[in-house]
């Protein structure tokens, strides 16, 4: 993107994309960068080395200051958006500050996704709407590339990458490469462009490294730096949409310290999460929006998780861990020895009737690999797995299912469910016998037993017709967790089983999963969560790299315990 000065109006951006046509974007008045350069210069310190309180704290300070100090990077009014009639955003107004990262919370459907897409260009608000960045009122429609002009990034859970360039390579993609001669490529300045992009946050990553060999982490940070190197210098509007879904705990914190050195540039940014814990910890200001509507904002300074659900999901919530009387049998179900395969290495374990055992560990400590093996998608190289006394092959899915062990995989669409098939197609995907009439598939039987089982997990919307794609992410996970619990498992697997999903969904799943073991079925609970897996789960296993190095019960299973553990060299366990 150019930035040209222009004596008479200030400054002016114009769109690459666009430049040939000479249709020139929106203004941004220059009174109104120098106004938002100046608070980032006052806000700046705001994160680095200061706690949650401090920082909420700072940001209250800054509300009440005068307007000139105060000037809001993002100010949304009236914002509606309706689809066919039914309107999906009512009246939304919100508000970003310099150096602000601002949560915006609430369940799957309550128009978190229309309203980013709003922002971006992606859809068109209706009559009434009004959007500011950085003192000026934008006008209104206007496209994904003006949006990018006007200082938005965004962020989403698929990043964008082409894993296969370096990093310089995909940050000149998204802006255009500097060439000599009107086609050779002049490697020397991408490579400075890639250092000043990386500047403040990411200057430990190599512009030359592959970005496939990068953390994590690191590549969302590339992302970022992609998105943020279009503001050109004046404060951006940064919008983060689950950046942590697919981060290892140990990935985590690094990514929030480089959030903080970026809002103490005077970036405000758009924090979108399920995960609570992580709201608390980081962001300074939250928003919860529920029916399209905004119900709170609050700072996040001395407000509870407790207090955090009940303004997402409307109500009072003793909690969200679901107080099922059950007490597992005395009777061992699954007994696993000397299991090995790519990762897990001499895995010993024993699952009670009616038991649910968690494991627990980093990414790549082999804690997926057990799952997959136990249920015959991965084979297993060598050890022995017995289900109720008998010996198991488990060589295939197939294997696993017959020998009643359900598995719910961590990717949904990927392995879980067919986006492109309907919900009763995919709720009776692994028991197309039952709706088999002899000379094809009987539509009414496959309706009856799709409609009964929606009823029973309350997916919604409640249409076995619908799409499985177009199910929010809870609805598609209460979904593939019918499916499994429909075939009476005696075991079942589970992996990541709320990942992404809303507070409400992830209550529901809680209590579907404590309720199914009362009957005796035993529960392997495969989570990243380690305080969820401390409340749900009779004992905790901890792996690293392919072993269980520890079993927690009782007073021990907490997840301070849990993070020292994973920690930990095997070395100092001993």
């Amino acid at each position: 993107m150019l930035l040209q000065a222009d004596r008479m109006s200030g400054i002016s951006i114009f769109d690459p994309s666009t430049r040939s046509s000479g249709r020139q974007s929106r203004d941004l008045p220059a009174a109104g960068l120098q106004l938002c350069c100046r608070v980032s210069r006052v806000m700046t310190g705001f994160h680095r080395g200061t706690s949650a309180q401090q920082r909420s704290n700072d940001v209250t300070m800054a509300l009440h200051a005068s307007p000139a100090e105060t000037a809001p990077l993002l100010t949304v009014r009236r914002l509606s958006k309706s689809f066919s009639g039914q309107k999906i955003l009512d009246d939304l107004s919100f508000q970003v500050l310099p150096g602000e990262i601002h949560a915006l919370v609430g369940e799957n459907g309550c128009g978190k996704s229309t309203f980013i897409k709003c922002l971006a260009g992606f859809h068109q608000p209706d009559d009434g709407a009004e959007i500011e960045v950085m003192g000026r009122v934008l006008s209104l429609p206007y496209s994904p590339s003006d949006a990018g002009s006007f200082g938005f990034s965004f962020i989403h859970q698929n990043l964008g990458l082409v894993p296969t360039q370096s990093v310089e390579e995909n940050l000149a993609l998204s802006r255009g490469f500097r060439k000599s001669f009107g086609w050779r490529i002049r490697w020397r300045d991408e490579r400075e462009r890639a250092h000043q992009a990386l500047a403040g946050f990411g200057e430990h990553i190599d512009p030359d490294t592959l970005v496939a060999d990068l953390p994590q982490a690191d590549r969302t940070l590339v992302a970022i730096a992609r998105g943020m190197q279009r503001s050109e210098g004046h404060p951006g509007i940064l919008v983060l949409d689950e950046p942590t879904a697919a981060l290892p705990a140990d990935q985590v914190q690094h990514l929030f310290e480089m959030l903080r050195e970026i809002a103490a540039k005077g970036v405000g940014i758009v924090y979108v999460s399920h995960r609570l814990n992580e709201i608390l910890e980081l962001c300074d200001r939250v928003t919860a929006l529920r029916d399209g509507r905004r119900v709170a904002t609050r700072p996040v300074a001395g407000l509870s998780e407790r207090e955090l659900v009940e303004l997402i999901i409307g109500r009072s919530l003793d909690s969200y861990y679901p107080q099922v009387d059950r007490v597992p049998e005395s009777e061992r179900l699954l007994e696993v020895k000397g299991l090995v395969g790519n990762r897990v290495r001499s895995v010993d374990l024993a699952i009670r009737r009616g038991e649910i055992v968690g494991i627990a560990g980093l990414l790549g400590s082999g804690r997926s690999e057990l799952g997959r093996l136990l249920f015959g998608a991965q084979q297993r190289r060598s050890g022995t797995v017995s289900l109720g006394g008998e010996m198991l092959a488990l060589g295939s899915p197939s294997d696993g299912l017959r020998s009643r062990i359900g598995y719910v995989p961590q990717d949904r669409l990927g392995q879980g469910g067919v986006g492109r098939m309907t919900v009763a197609e995919n709720l009776l995907l692994p028991d197309m016998g039952s709706v088999w009439n002899g000379l094809g598939i009987s539509a009414r039987k496959e309706r009856e037993i799709a409609d009964d089982v929606i009823r029973r997990f309350n997916i919604r919307p409640p249409y076995s017709d619908a799409t499985f794609s177009t199910l929010s992410g809870g609805n598609q996970q209460k979904a593939i967790l019918a499916r499994a619990l429909r075939l009476a498992p005696k075991l079942l697997i589970l992996d990541e089983p709320t990942q992404g999903i809303d507070i409400g969904s992830k209550a529901e799943i809680y209590e579907i999963i404590a309720n199914a073991t009362k009957n005796g079925m035993a529960l392997l609970l495969v989570d990243s969560d380690f305080e969820d897996l401390c409340r749900l789960c009779d004992r905790v296993l901890v792996m690293t790299e392919g072993t269980i190095v520890a079993e927690l019960a009782g007073a021990t299973k907490t997840a301070n315990r849990i993070s020292e553990i994973v920690y930990l060299s095997k070395e100092s366990l001993q």
